[in-house]
């Protein structure tokens, strides 16, 4: 048996949170000893795992922004968690963990393993020139601490090489996978999310899961919205999410006088089962890794529009099982959104071979070969 710790820099739910509650809830099943740590708040991912009975542990040290002071505090807790916990396996997840962690880690001084989960990279934000910088080194000097580096896309892991962040042999990709869901059907999803603004029947709905964050690109979503709405008045666009850019958000759908087609819902549970209330799923991230959001709408066999960002390219292969637009762009992304409104049969069939091809990501498959990489440490 080993110990396994994982550690995240927010609690709040995302795509790295799932990541680590998959792997914490499955590893634990496989008579692994799981920790977990978070930082910033209550979030849901400490509910969730402790409703599985995972040991979970907060860091009142960690935060998300840049803060001199509390990274270095944050170092020194991690170091007492360390000696407390004792683990064989050190899960890194999340830029600003990767970066404390590692520090963290190579002070301790044990023997103990430290992997590095990449869930793009964060020099690829939209952030100053200076921070992008910052980070860069910095991944690049913590790199030496680590074992391995896992990155859940072709493309991150090309970036790793080229970018001499880390040799190649020290650099794996496994992909992100999901569980097979079970989705209400298009009338029941319909009538959930009646909740949250008014949705006619037969009016189309283009939607999406995301967290409100600037990289999201949902500002690009709302002014394409504001094209397509001339054109087509009773469209309905639905974001289901939660995150500091709603202010902002907010904002843009009045300048834009969309407060009656596009509708914020805020967090809503089991948000993935409702995915066939939507007719298109848009995706108009400015960077991702590789998102669940995109392999659960695939799932549910949805005509997908997504940015060629991150992994999504390895997903989505423009014009067969999906559409792909530059990001940053609300004139292209409305023009595929509209293509796929103006033909509904190439709409669906891209849908089907979008569910076709979700069938080689799973979480068993994630599982088993990371399970593998640690037997192999």
């Amino acid at each position: 048996m080993r110990k396994i710790l994982y550690l995240v820099t927010q609690s709040e739910w995302g795509g790295a949170q799932k990541y680590v509650f998959d792997l914490a809830v499955n590893l634990a099943a496989s008579q692994n000893e799981v920790v977990v740590g978070a930082g910033q708040g209550d979030g849901e991912l400490f509910k969730k795992l402790e409703a599985k009975n995972i040991k979970t542990l907060r860091l009142k040290r960690t935060v998300r922004a840049v803060n001199p002071l509390k990274d270095i505090l944050a170092v020194y807790e991690l170091i007492k968690v360390f000696k407390q916990e004792k683990p064989d396996i050190i899960h890194l997840n999340s830029s600003k963990m990767s970066i404390l962690g590692s520090l963290a880690g190579r002070l301790y001084g044990k023997n103990v393993k430290i992997i590095y989960t990449v869930h793009g990279w964060v020099f690829n934000e939209p952030l100053p020139y200076l921070i992008k910088g910052l980070y860069y080194i910095l991944e690049k000097w913590t790199a030496k601490f680590k074992n391995v580096l896992i990155t859940v896309s072709d493309y991150d892991r090309q970036i790793a090489v080229t970018k001499n962040l880390a040799p190649a042999e020290k650099v794996i990709t496994i992909n992100n996978g999901v569980e097979t869901l079970e989705f209400y059907d298009r009338a029941v999803a319909r009538e959930k999310l009646q909740a949250y603004g008014p949705l006619k029947p037969q009016s189309p709905v283009i939607g999406t899961i995301a967290n409100l964050y600037q990289t999201k690109g949902l500002d690009v979503l709302i002014k394409a919205a504001a094209i397509i709405i001339k054109d087509c008045p009773e469209l309905k666009f639905m974001v289901i999410g939660e995150g500091a850019a709603r202010p902002k958000l907010e904002s843009l759908i009045r300048i834009h006088n969309l407060k009656n087609n596009f509708i914020l819902t805020g967090a809503v549970s089991q948000a993935a089962r409702l995915l066939k209330a939507f007719d298109i799923f848009v995706l108009p991230s400015l960077k991702e890794g590789w998102p669940y959001t995109l392999l659960e709408a695939a799932q549910a066999g949805l005509p997908i529009v997504a940015t060629k960002v991150g992994g999504l390219p390895e997903i989505i292969q423009n014009g067969q099982n999906g559409l792909l637009v530059n990001p940053g762009k609300p004139a292209e992304l409305a023009a595929a959104i509209m293509l796929f409104l103006a033909d509904p049969a190439r709409a669906a069939d891209c849908g089907l071979k979008a569910a076709t091809s979700a069938e080689q990501f799973t979480l068993q498959n994630t599982v088993e070969q990371t399970l593998k990489l640690y037997q192999n440490l």
